[in-house]
């Protein structure tokens, strides 16, 4: 007769793909029914329409169906409760540092050879990074991505900073990606642009993700790698503040083209800035150039321009990087406004205009894939080549 206890048994080995700790001890096991010959078992996945569920299904599927006397196997995918994905939080904080540190090498070390992802039939991808938060990294994601569409482009963006997605807000899109053989699709902005964010695959967009570094890296490059991006003349990725796990990945990870720099006029801002452009550059990635965000307020009233963090350090910043200065940008209450409403489609500006045509130049010199001809020739026909 099979008992829970041996299924139990047997789900012990196998492991979630991505971080390789058994799916026992991630508390991913929700349920076992046995009944005669057949074997039904529910599993939480760590988040909603996980990629790689047709492969976790399969795994479990394959060693249920090894027990002796098990005839038939049903296995029925579900999604954690924040519950559990603190119960998954909590176990990974406690894994033993040897097993842990093993995931953790794969990641950090460029001795295991981490594996650069393809790039498919995206033209160029550029990544947009400060060393700080609170710079606005985002929003110059989102207007850059506007922009360009604006210019005929077809763009996506990967919100890579899982712990602060913001990127789907602003667009107001809400509808998850759609599940696919191949993986899943991405929804679209009003305009058109491709959007992945994790707030999209959560329950509630105010979930907190207490996830160690190995789950963030794994996450980041699922949500690159098993997306139908299609074709794209352009992938902006808005990656978190810092110099750590998540952006190493990123620029490990990703084919990356180019790195864009956000700042703001403040000295303790540049002074941070400086580590991210420095990390690109020991990670041997080109900088475009520094974008100076909230440089400075219009007034409504009389048209003075207010320094309000004082005086722009954009120029001296990237004089002394080495790399160009693309522009200043002010502050705008009806950004903020927009934002909230997500409708951040419905702003324009000639700065970000401005500032979208300098990238565009910058980006012509990158090399695209053969397969991705043709974008590059509707860019010279839009400057009027």
């Amino acid at each position: 007769m099979i008992t829970e206890e041996e299924v139990m048994r047997a789900l012990k080995g196998v492991n979630d793909p991505e971080i390789n700790v058994s799916i026992v001890d991630l508390g991913m096991v929700r349920s076992v029914n046995v009944k005669e010959s057949t074997v039904r078992v529910e599993i939480a996945l760590t988040i909603p329409t996980c990629p790689l569920s047709t492969r976790i299904k399969d795994d479990v599927e394959r060693a249920v169906s090894q027990i002796q006397g098990v005839e038939e196997v049903e296995v029925r995918l579900a999604s954690m409760t924040e519950e559990e994905r603190n119960h998954v939080a909590k176990e990974m904080r406690k894994r033993p540092t040897e097993e842990q540190g093993n995931v953790e090498r794969t990641w950090r070390s460029h001795g295991t050879g981490i594996d650069r992802l393809p790039k498919g039939k995206i033209g160029r991808i550029i990544a947009i990074a400060s060393g700080k938060g609170g710079v606005g990294k985002s929003l110059t994601t989102a207007m850059l991505a506007i922009e360009l569409r604006r210019h005929g482009f077809s763009i996506g963006v990967l919100d890579a900073d899982l712990t602060g997605s913001s990127i789907a807000k602003i667009f107001g899109v809400g509808n998850r990606p759609a599940q696919t053989p191949r993986g899943f699709a991405p929804p679209l902005s009003r305009t058109g642009i491709k959007l992945v964010s994790m707030n999209l695959l959560m329950d509630r967009e105010d979930t907190a993700l207490i996830w160690r570094g190995p789950m963030i890296n794994s996450a980041i490059r699922q949500l690159y790698a098993d997306v139908e991006w299609g074709e794209l003349d352009y992938l902006l990725v808005d990656l978190p503040p810092g110099t750590s796990d998540a952006p190493l990945t990123v620029f490990q990870s990703l084919p990356i083209d180019a790195v864009l720099i956000v700042s703001l006029p403040q000295d303790l801002a540049v002074t941070i800035v400086n580590k991210a452009i420095n990390m690109a550059k020991i990670m041997k990635v080109p900088v475009i150039g520094l974008l100076e965000n909230m440089s400075y307020l219009t007034c409504p009233d009389c048209g003075r321009r207010i320094e309000l963090f004082g005086g722009s350090k954009g120029e001296e910043a990237s004089l002394k990087a080495g790399i160009e200065f693309l522009g200043s940008i002010p502050l705008d209450p009806k950004i903020s406004r927009l934002c909230d409403e997500g409708k951040i489609e419905d702003f324009k500006s000639m700065e970000f205009t401005s500032f979208a045509e300098r990238v565009t130049e910058k980006t012509r010199q990158i090399e695209v894939p053969q397969e991705m001809r043709q974008p590059a020739i509707r860019e010279e026909k839009q400057s009027g080549r």
